[in-house]
């Protein structure tokens, strides 16, 4: 027995006002724990290293209040219902209406209370933890965990609603098992693709920032990695999206990977009759004065092959950030032009011998004796 019955005695109006007292009661002591909350975050929480238990203290300040106010309001309804006389039967049906109304609400906001949770020690961790790691692999991964976590979450809520109602759970996890069969089937691809995304998160083979060559050639920077396709910035910043089953099973060239050092190659060719020693300690002593240039011991200039106009050969080098490749190999190219030009080492055009038949060669050089022939005033050229 409360006070109201006490006073009023158990009648309609007793119960009722109880149930209004109670939820505001629950209000109250809602907004109190807050307060209090807020208080031990301001006293304790902010002393400590860690930022996770502020983030937490701080959520459950914000959500405190409706979550003790839902609760109550259901608790306090359903004693309501029970309360009642049975001869006010549709009063008493609509509590129990509203009651089991309130039951759906509770454990959807429980649900929703506990992913806000999780979004706070995910945030913690990719502030405080991912930022210190060598690897992206957790800044990938924690967002992916918090957005599973969310779905098992509300599936678990959803369970538990339909066995509050007295639902065959075991019925619909079959019907779910053959439909999740069937759209297993229609989007085989797109699985194979989240597979393979997953596997590029564990196993590594490039990180956002690298400059990687795609399957199909395409050389350029790794901008994302995504559940189902990886997205490329090439040399013309133009955006190349390559779904994750294609990259899984290639062969992928990383340049930034085991570091970011990479030798790379500018060809270029000289004439015949060139001092090639001379021409080689020329170009490696140029360019090992390029600030960027590492490791210079290591440069070197091969020739590669006698081509029908020239000696080619290819300059080798080591620079650091694989993606200043394009660039570099354009200012390298300048460089060895001018070097070439100032020490007179000639860079020939193309050229060809011809070989011609002896009769050909004699009606030759005979059409040029005629043309040297003197004319006279009056003699018109044949």
């Amino acid at each position: 027995m409360n006070i109201l019955e006490f006073f009023l005695g158990k009648t309609l109006l007793s119960v009722l006002l109880s149930t209004l007292l109670l939820i505001v009661l629950g209000y109250v002591a809602g907004r109190a724990l807050k307060v209090v909350l807020r208080l031990f975050s301001d006293k304790i929480t902010k002393k400590t290293r860690s930022a996770l238990d502020d983030l937490i203290v701080n959520t459950l300040a914000q959500y405190i209040t409706p979550v003790l106010t839902i609760f109550v309001m259901y608790w306090s309804i359903s004693w309501a219902a029970m309360a009642l006389d049975d001869s006010i039967s549709l009063l008493k049906q609509g509590l129990t209406i509203v009651v089991e109304g309130l039951y759906v609400v509770s454990v959807l906001y429980a649900c929703y209370f506990i992913t806000r949770l999780i979004d706070a020690a995910v945030r913690w961790y990719l502030h405080e933890v991912a930022t210190r790691t060598q690897t992206h692999l957790d800044d990938e991964l924690a967002p992916l965990a918090n957005r599973v976590l969310k779905i098992l979450i509300y599936i678990v809520g959803v369970v538990i609603i339909l066995d509050h109602f007295q639902q065959n759970i075991s019925t619909l996890v079959v019907s779910l098992g053959v439909g999740s069969l069937a759209i297993a089937l229609a989007a085989q691809e797109t699985l194979a693709n989240m597979i393979a995304g997953f596997v590029l998160m564990i196993d590594r083979p490039f990180r956002i920032g690298d400059r990687i060559c795609l399957p199909d050639g395409t050389i350029g920077l790794v901008r994302e990695i995504g559940i189902r396709s990886t997205k490329v910035i090439d040399d013309y910043q133009v955006m190349v999206i390559t779904p994750n089953a294609e990259i899984v099973k290639s062969q992928i060239k990383n340049f930034s990977y085991p570091n970011d050092i990479v030798r790379f190659e500018v060809p270029f060719g000289v004439a015949y009759g060139t001092d090639l020693n001379a021409m080689r300690n020329i170009i490696l002593e140029r360019i090992n004065r390029e600030g960027d240039v590492v490791e210079p011991e290591t440069s070197e200039v091969r020739i590669t092959e006698m081509a029908d106009s020239s000696m080619n050969a290819k300059l080798l080098c080591k620079i650091r950030n694989p993606n200043n490749i394009p660039r570099r190999k354009s200012d390298l190219l300048l460089i060895m032009y001018n070097t070439l030009y100032e020490h007179r080492i000639e860079i020939p055009f193309p050229q060809r011998v011809l070989h011609l038949a002896p009769e050909a060669r004699e009606a030759l050089e005979r059409s040029f004796r005629e043309e040297e022939k003197p004319k006279g005033p009056y003699e018109k050229p044949v």
